[in-house]
Parts: C-alpha cells; sequence; structure tokens
C-alpha cells in the first residue's frame, strides 16, 4: 500500500502504480530463491534437525548454517549477473533497474533471515522466534514512516530499508545464539547431497509455483505496461486476504491427513480430504461472491481513488479484475489439500509435476492473446490455478482408486474356496 502511493500525496516520491509494479515484479524474482533456498536448505533443516543427537546438534546447525551462506554468494553472485544483464541487453526503465539493484544486495541477508527463522522454529523456539519477526516489523515500519514523511518512496527505497532491518535482526540473533553453532567445513559436502536429495521435486515445485504466481506481472511489465501491471498488483493484494485462512486451515489439515494416512492408508484419508474440501470451498467461494459485490471498492480504499480512475480511463469504467483474480483462490485452497495428500503419501515428484502444468498454463494463456491486459493476465492467472488443481485432483483420485483395486485384490486372494 505505501509502495502504491495509498499514504502519499501524489506528487513523485511517494510510490505510484509504476513503483508498485517494479516492487512487485522484483519481489517475484526474490521469491524464486528464497523457494529454492526454502526446498534446499531450510526444509531439510527441518525435517533432518530431530534425527541429531544432543552431541552433534551444533555441528549441524553449523552445517546448515555454512550452506545457507554458500547458498546465499551464490545468489548474491546470480542476481548481480542477471541485473546487469537486463540493463545490458533488454530496454528497462531505470525504476526496476534501481529496485534490481536493490534487491541483490537484500537477497542474501534475507535468506540469512529465513535460516534463523526456521532454525529457531526447527528447535521449538517459538517465542524467540515470534520476538526475532516482531523486532524485524518494528524495524521496517520505523523506516518506512521515515521514507514517507521524506519523501522517498520507491521500490529500491523499501527494499533498502528492508536490508537495514534484516540486518539488525540478524546482529541481535548472531549475538545471540552464536555458541549453538560450529562452523566447519568437514560433513558439508554430504549434507548438501543428502539436502538435495531430499528437496529437489519440492524445488521444482516451488519454483513452477512463484514462476505462475508472478509471471503475469513479469509479461505486462516486458510489454511496457507499468502503470497496469501495478494495478493488477494491487488487486491481487486484495485477493489474498484470504490467505490467513488457509494458513489456518493449514495448521490443522496437513498433520491431521498425515496421521490418519500413517494410521489407515487413503481409506482414512480421503474422508478428511472431503470434509475439509467442502468446508474451504464453501468458504472460498464465499469470499469471491463478496469481492464480486465489494472487491473494486475494497482495492480502491486500499489503495487509493487513482486504482478506480485507471479503469475509468481504461474505458471499461469498473474493476473486475480483483472478482476475476479471486476465483483462483477457491483452485489454490483445494490444491494445498491435495497437496498435503500427496505428501503424505510420499509422491511429491506428482506436486512438482502439477505445478509445472499450471506453469505451462498460465505461461500459454498469456502468449495468446495478442495484446496483454489486465483482463488477460487475470484470466491467465485463474486458468494456471484451475490446471493445477485438476491435475493434482486426478493424481490423488488415481492413488486412491489403485488403493481400492489393491484392498479388492487382497480381500480375493484371501477368500476360502
Amino acid at each position: 500500500m505505501v509502495v502504491g502511493g495509498r499514504f502519499g500525496s501524489g506528487e513523485p516520491g511517494y510510490g505510484s502504480e509504476a513503483d508498485l509494479a517494479y516492487y512487485d515484479a522484483a519481489f517475484g524474482i526474490m521469491m524464486l530463491v528464497l523457494a529454492l533456498h526454502e526446498a534446499l536448505i531450510t526444509t531439510p533443516l527441518t525435517f533432518f534437525n530431530h534425527r541429531e543427537k544432543k552431541t552433534g546438534e551444533q555441528a549441524f546447525a553449523g552445517k546448515m548454517l555454512f550452506l545457507s551462506l554458500l547458498f546465499s554468494v551464490a545468489a548474491l553472485v546470480v542476481m548481480a549477473i542477471i541485473t546487469w544483464g537486463q540493463f545490458a541487453f533488454f530496454e528497462i526503465g531505470p525504476g526496476f533497474l534501481w529496485a534490481m539493484i536493490a534487491l541483490t544486495a537484500l537477497v542474501p541477508f534475507q535468506l540469512v533471515k529465513e535460516f534463523s527463522k526456521r532454525w529457531l522454529l526447527a528447535n521449538l523456539q517459538v517465542r524467540q522466534s515470534t520476538l526475532l519477526e516482531v523486532g524485524f516489523a518494528a524495524v521496517f515500519l520505523l523506516l518506512i514512516v521515515g521514507l514517507v514523511y521524506a519523501g522517498r518512496v520507491n521500490a529500491a527505497t523499501v527494499f533498502a530499508i528492508t536490508l537495514v532491518a534484516n540486518i539488525i535482526c540478524l546482529m541481535g540473533w548472531w549475538g545471540y545464539f552464536k555458541k549453538s553453532f560450529a562452523l566447519r567445513f568437514s560433513g558439508v559436502r554430504q549434507q548438501a547431497g543428502d539436502n538435495f536429495n531430499y528437496g529437489k521435486w519440492i524445488a521444482g515445485e516451488n519454483i513452477c509455483s512463484v514462476a505462475m504466481m508472478f509471471f503475469s506481472q513479469w509479461y505486462l511489465i516486458s510489454k511496457g505496461h507499468e502503470v497496469a501491471a501495478g494495478v493488477y498488483s494491487a488487486c491481487l493484494t486484495i485477493v489474498f486476504l484470504a490467505n490467513p485462512f488457509l494458513l489456518g486451515v493449514s495448521s490443522i489439515f496437513a498433520p491431521s491427513v498425515a496421521r490418519e494416512f500413517n494410521q489407515k492408508g487413503w481409506r482414512g484419508a480421503f474422508p478428511v480430504l472431503l470434509s475439509y474440501g467442502a468446508f474451504v470451498s464453501a468458504v472460498l467461494i464465499a469470499f469471491s461472491v463478496c469481492l464480486y459485490f465489494r472487491g473494486a471498492s475494497l482495492t480502491t480504499f486500499a489503495f487509493g481513488e487513482k486504482y478506480a480512475d485507471y479503469f475509468t480511463a481504461a474505458g471499461n469504467g469498473s474493476n473486475t479484475v480483483t472478482f476475476i483474480l479471486s476465483l483462483a483462490m477457491p483452485c489454490f485452497g483445494l490444491s494445498f489439500l491435495l497437496t498435503c495428500c500427496i505428501l503424505a503419501a510420499d509422491k511429491p515428484i506428482y506436486c512438482f509435476y502439477a505445478a509445472l502444468v499450471g506453469l505451462v498454463a498460465t505461461v500459454g494463456m498469456n502468449f495468446s492473446f495478442t495484446q496483454p491486459t489486465l483482463q488477460t493476465a487475470a484470466i491467465s492467472f485463474v486458468v494456471g490455478a484451475v490446471c493445477t488443481m485438476i491435475f493434482r485432483a486426478l493424481v490423488v483420485l488415481k492413488m486412491y482408486r489403485h488403493h481400492q483395486q489393491n484392498d479388492r485384490r487382497g480381500s480375493l486372494e484371501t477368500t476360502p474356496s
């Protein structure tokens, strides 16, 4: 909302639709790096952590931190090359260029901060993790108020203050927990191999999912529609107000379906999926209906009148994009539940295939339109979400039917003649 100019006077330096487009596009690139880091570093950290003996905790934590630092350095180099390539070979505006430069400096510190949070959670230090996040939020909000007061709000400066907030929090974290890490190079290569074997399909799924999420913004910007991309980002932000609901459901559904699957197999997991699926679908469909009536006014309230003025100037006069984008949320909700079932069956490769199908569908739909617009970008996003959900549903149904056939076959074999 700040980058989009909601709290500014409309003058330069207080944010704009184009600034929001640059920020969101660069943020999507950062999310790609974070998704890879999560799959190869922080998720294996959580998975392998409970297997370590007390005597080896410091060595294990040190190896994981070492890998995170190596990954951060590699990410810094790759981001620098990408930024230089965009400047040298593509016609990008100075606003996006400065955003990419600031993002390149931010990425290594953001990765280490994510590691610090996940390490605390993996060791059940929830209170300390909460304090870390609260401290970051306090510093960040203080700095962003300073940016608004000084009239220096744009994508690059917001990434810069995020960097400062990360550095302050990491200094406090390292000063308090540095004795918990034994930084040694021995065993790092073996740990890297174990991490890759465990997280390779998760990495593929994360990258495809993030790319699908942000491709429409990237495509609009690449075609020179920076303002339209910013309005698209504003509408999508309103749609993602449903995310806290999905996070709350996930904290209950994921362990429930895993427990039922371990105890009873698909016979126990499938009824849980159906009951939660009906509940999530009903809530998110109701959310979409609400946005059909109030989506335009919510977007205008959150981001300012100029976002409503955009639709008037564009010719159709009303913001239908927020509602169109909201149609993806029921699909995302069901996709998440289906993903939990697939992971409970230990088939992560199918999650990767589903995310790849969604990405291909989104890219294909964007390119199928002669002239990209806000509506075409929103429709492409929804089509990608629908394709992902359908693929995951087909996978779950196939595995469930295969389980039923095996049960029948086993029953026939054990029936006495």
